[in-house]
């Protein structure tokens, strides 16, 4: 069975569809639309039907709890589809054209895994721990990631995963938070994720004058903004204190992601093992 593509984007970021439907023909695959959540066009009283003011990261943004619900969007359009499993995409990534080869033939998914994320974050000094062992599917390795992750722009879940998200609701934390902060996220301390490594998307596919969208993160201030350095601090200990444990036990290894568009040559043989 193929694993459907949902990708989200703003209705008013035309030039962002444009080039991404590009990026989806260049690679032989196709999605279907979510619209985003756009944070210009409600309140935030609008936006606390669904949220809360702040949660175990801290003060909760307004522009952050428009991100996650839109994410909620596509994980209810998944449940919807009928599907087991599908890559949810944000509308700003660059694709490698081999992605086409692992949708369409989801054996190489671990038996345990609830997301498998495809994207790399872009920071150039981020390490992960990822699990020493794991599987390998067309020249790319699948390991479980045992740390924090940033980053929320091409992953996919399982319908149950969706479902486990989506009871989380009021939510309470940044999308990237929700799903691959295990020390802020007691829903993402409950599911087993892995990374495709190399990664296979890599966000910076900007169109021009459509760079972070809508109105800038408000810093809270007082009060709020003293929880909010407590609680990160605290989340940062604890997820420092996990990372040494699984690194000093032998579980897992420090590792840095990168993004390769391509890693075999043309018309090779589908293949998995297991490492």
């Amino acid at each position: 069975m193929t694993i459907p593509i949902f990708l989200i984007g703003l209705e008013r970021a035309t030039g962002r569809a444009r080039l991404m439907e590009q990026e989806l023909q260049k690679a032989g695959l196709s999605a279907t639309r979510v619209n985003a959540i756009d944070c210009d066009a409600a309140t935030r009283q609008d936006f606390l039907r669904d949220c809360r003011e702040e949660g175990p990261w801290g003060y909760f943004h307004t522009k952050d709890m428009a991100c996650t619900l839109s994410h909620a969007k596509a994980w209810e359009a998944l449940i919807a589809s009928g599907a087991e499993q599908a890559l949810i995409l944000e509308d700003d990534v660059f694709l490698t054209p081999e992605l086409a080869d692992w949708l369409n033939n989801p054996s190489w998914w671990p038996p345990d895994a609830d997301i498998v994320r495809f994207e790399r974050w872009r920071s150039t000094k981020l390490y992960v721990a990822l699990g020493r062992k794991g599987s390998s599917h067309l020249g790319r390795d699948l390991r479980q990631i045992r740390s924090r992750y940033p980053g929320g722009a091409a992953y996919a879940l399982t319908r149950k995963a969706a479902q486990h998200f989506l009871a989380q609701k009021p939510f309470d934390i940044t999308l990237d938070g929700l799903l691959f902060n295990p020390s802020a996220s007691a829903a993402a301390r409950q599911v087993n994720i892995y990374q495709v490594i190399p990664a296979m998307v890599e966000q910076g596919n900007e169109a021009p004058g459509e760079v972070q969208m809508g109105a800038p993160r408000q810093r809270p201030t007082g009060w709020p903004l003293f929880r909010q350095k407590v609680r990160r601090g605290i989340a940062e200990i604890d997820g420092g204190v996990r990372t040494i444990a699984n690194l000093a036990l032998g579980r897992a290894t420090l590792e840095k992601i990168d993004y390769a568009p391509q890693v075999l040559p043309d018309a090779q043989p589908n293949q998995t093992s297991t490492a």
